[in-house]
């Protein structure tokens, strides 16, 4: 009991760090349930078998100074042998997650197996290893088996690797490439020496270095929901904002109207009322809308302004309109155009162009009224002025990548250009 307990001392000082990474990561598994059901089981699977390896690998050195026990020496050689691949085998099913396909893998394993069983056979012990009667091994013409198949077993890791990084459909590619280049280069090194233990600690690095990364991408899926939702959250802050807004600014354009043209005030209150009806169903604007629908909108906003403003002229120069656009962007910016020179300006015109390029979609709206200092407008008190700059090129942004840039000269015009690149 004694020498026992003697050479579990032993051996847990010589694989003491690698005891507290089998401990520890086995104990963050028993709370953790972010990695995923499949994983977390293919990790807890490497933990036992890993460990278990380390046990027999430790109890045939110390076998090995027993001249009598070459039997169990020989048991515990073939179980080292003949685990190895499998621990490699749940570490490609860990981060390839394939499932087809596998059972030649799983034949291979088995044939090792059955290849170092073969030390149990007294007429063929000699074709992968025995041991002599002084208990000294000796390597047969096939005592590599296990290190061959290992190689093929990461072989087979990296055409898998090899798949993703050509069709780019998944990001763990570089994480789990290290992890299998790190098992090269520990196969080495035990094929070239006599030492062992390196492929095996080096896998539970690798699983380690991988739970961290599924760990960093499940982090960074939770952040970018929470902004996704918080950015819809803003946007529909904003739009209920503006919609009010919109019906006051209008009506009370409208209000002199009745007394001076009562069939130009219908006709303007007709038009307001099939505006409002088109945006009935869209209650929110959360998300992008084709541009040809954003184009009508404006074009039904500006003839409810153009029975307030007979003399205001706009043209149409659309040559792109298949992309996506934050709703009410450019009708906020005609807005503006009319809030900033077209009132008393007798030929106040507005052209709205869009257009498309290789790298994307420009929408262009210009006008001859009599400009303004954006960044006055950025820090004036008037909250129409800010929302259509600051909150519109926030929408253009977090919704579409996209740019706005606006020129404004005093008694020249504004010139505003949204800025929408390709998907």
């Amino acid at each position: 009991m004694k020498t026992i307990l003697l050479y579990a001392l032993d051996y847990c000082e010589q694989q003491f760090f690698f005891l507290i990474l089998l401990i520890g990561m086995r104990l963050i598994l028993t709370r953790d349930t972010a990695i995923g059901k499949e994983a977390s089981r293919f990790i807890k699977l490497i933990i036992y078998f890993t460990l278990a390896y380390s046990l027999m690998d430790y109890a045939e050195t110390v076998y090995a100074t027993l001249p009598t026990w070459n039997i169990e020496r020989t048991i515990l050689s073939w179980a080292c042998y003949t685990i190895l691949p499998l621990i490699i085998m749940f570490f490609i099913r860990m981060t390839t997650h394939i499932k087809r396909n596998t059972a030649w893998l799983y034949l291979l394993i088995g044939v090792n197996g059955l290849v170092y069983a073969t030390t149990f056979v007294e007429p063929v012990k000699w074709l992968a290893f025995y041991f002599d009667a002084e208990n000294d091994f000796t390597r047969g013409p096939l005592g590599f088996a296990s290190h061959i198949v290992c190689l093929i077993l990461i072989a087979v890791l990296f055409g898998v690797l090899l798949t993703w990084f050509k069709d780019r459909k998944h990001n763990d590619t570089f994480a789990v490439f290290f992890c299998a280049l790190a098992c090269v280069f520990a196969m080495a090194i035990e094929t070239l020496t006599t030492r062992t233990g390196y492929l095996a600690t080096t896998i539970i690095i690798g699983c380690i270095f991988y739970y961290l990364f599924l760990h960093t991408q499940v982090t960074r899926a939770e952040t970018m929901e929470k902004e996704l939702l918080l950015s819809d959250q803003r946007a529909a802050m904003t739009v209920s904002e503006l919609k009010p807004r919109f019906i006051y600014d209008v009506l009370g354009n409208l209000k002199g109207l009745p007394t001076k043209d009562p069939a130009r005030a219908e006709g303007a209150i007709n038009d307001l009322l099939t505006y409002l009806e088109m945006n009935m169903e869209s209650t929110d604007f959360v998300h992008p809308v084709p541009f040809i629908d954003e184009l009508d909108r404006t074009q039904k906003y500006l003839k409810i302004e153009q029975a307030r403003l007979p003399h205001l002229r706009v043209k149409f120069e659309i040559e792109d309109t298949d992309f996506l656009i934050p709703a009410l962007t450019v009708q906020q910016m005609v807005e503006n155009c009319i809030r900033h020179g077209m009132d008393n300006n007798d030929k106040g015109t507005i052209v709205i162009k869009s257009f498309g390029s290789d790298s994307g979609h420009t929408v262009i709206i210009q006008d001859n009224g009599r400009g303004f200092a954006t960044e006055e407008a950025m820090n004036s008190e008037n909250q129409g002025s800010r929302f259509g700059i600051a909150n519109v090129t926030d929408r253009l942004q977090r919704m579409v990548n996209g740019d706005l840039n606006i020129v404004s000269s005093q008694d020249v015009g504004t010139t505003v250009m949204i800025s929408i690149p390709n998907d």
